[in-house]
């Protein structure tokens, strides 16, 4: 007689232990897949902010100084020249040759001609339209249409009130001025170029700021965070807000829209004093990577700094010309010092 041998199928008990166990460590996978994948795009966007400036370093060795942070003073009183980001001019030492070419001489693109540095907004003038991957964090997520925006800004230091005017120094971007590698006194390695100010995590792509506030805000930058609910990024209902935001658009060289002060922690709110995109202010620097931003320095390194560095007393009162003028010293700590280029102050890490 011929043995029958039955195979023994799992239990339906067998079965959810099973399943459950894949769960458990898919569970355990997924975020550390997550985190490879946070720290491969911080890498590239740390990368971004290296080539930027490399680029800004290769300028100022073919001119002899760096770009201003706005305007262009080589091309004259043309068009929005006075209003154009230091991006504009590094455009060329990026290979984008032809597209700084395009803005700056002039061109004809499907048949209708645009004047050398046409409007910035309002025209449809397809290099405005153009987006640099390199001016882009692989952490933001850029939408479909609009302008074209950079998720990165120049350094202005701790200066808050006439932020446009060239008549002094304090971070390595004054107004319209342009600066040389021997005026970065307190050391190229110590100064801080550019860094993040485009979305924090959990906001949208084009960050706004408030807008037309008090200038009781200079005198104690920590009511900026007033503007907020604490915990989120939501501004508080009735504060006015900017129609472009931070880092809106690469090619707009404002304060509002593309520089940065050492004054408030990174993660803080930005407020421009009784105006909009072109006011003094609080502009704070900011970034989608969880409890860091990156930034570069004039000698082209980069670091991840941390949201709680030292930032001294951000009660004090800005900084006045005078102040700026005689060279004081940064009353927010080393990020203050981080910021500025003559302040006497050299930070060894942080």
């Amino acid at each position: 007689m011929r043995r029958i041998h039955r195979r023994r199928g799992f239990t339906l008990v067998e079965l959810l232990v099973i399943i459950a166990i894949i769960g458990i460590l898919l569970g355990m996978l997924l975020p550390a897949t997550r985190s490879v994948g946070e720290a491969a795009r911080r890498t590239q966007c740390m990368n971004n902010l290296r080539q930027l400036a490399l680029a800004t370093l290769n300028y100022e060795s073919a001119n002899m100084q760096f770009p201003s942070g706005t305007g262009i003073a080589s091309l004259g009183n043309v068009g929005s020249s006075d209003k154009l980001s230091g991006f504009v001019a590094i455009l060329p030492f990026i290979e984008q040759n032809d597209l700084y070419e395009s803005i700056t001489k002039g061109s004809t693109i499907d048949g209708t001609t645009y004047p050398p540095c046409p409007p910035l907004y309002g025209d449809s003038n397809p290099n405005w339209e153009t987006r640099v991957s390199g001016f882009l964090c692989p952490s933001v997520a850029v939408e479909s249409s609009g302008n074209a925006p950079i998720h990165y800004g120049l350094c202005i230091g701790d200066r808050a009130r006439n932020i446009a005017s060239a008549d002094s120094l304090r971070g390595g971007f004054n107004g319209s001025r342009q600066i040389d590698l021997d005026e970065i006194t307190d050391g190229s390695s110590n100064t801080i170029l550019a860094g993040e100010i485009c979305a924090a995590e959990g906001a949208g792509t084009d960050r706004p700021y408030a807008i037309n506030q008090p200038y009781s805000i200079l005198d104690d930058p920590s009511t900026c965070l007033d503007l907020v609910d604490e915990g989120n990024w939501s501004f508080r209902k009735g504060v006015q807000l900017s129609t472009i935001g931070r880092g809106g658009h690469w090619a707009d060289g404002r304060a509002g829209v593309a520089l940065f002060n050492t004054i408030l922690p990174p993660k803080s709110p930005s407020a421009a004093v009784k105006g909009s995109i072109g006011a003094d202010g609080i502009y704070s620097a900011n970034g989608p990577h969880p409890g860091t931003i990156n930034v570069v320095f004039f000698d082209g390194s980069t670091r991840s700094t941390d949201v709680d560095i030292d930032s001294g007393d951000f009660t004090s009162p800005t900084l006045t010309k005078e102040e700026i003028a005689n060279g004081s010293s940064s009353p927010y700590g080393a990020w203050g010092a981080l910021g500025a280029i003559n302040d006497g102050e050299v930070v060894d890490h942080f």
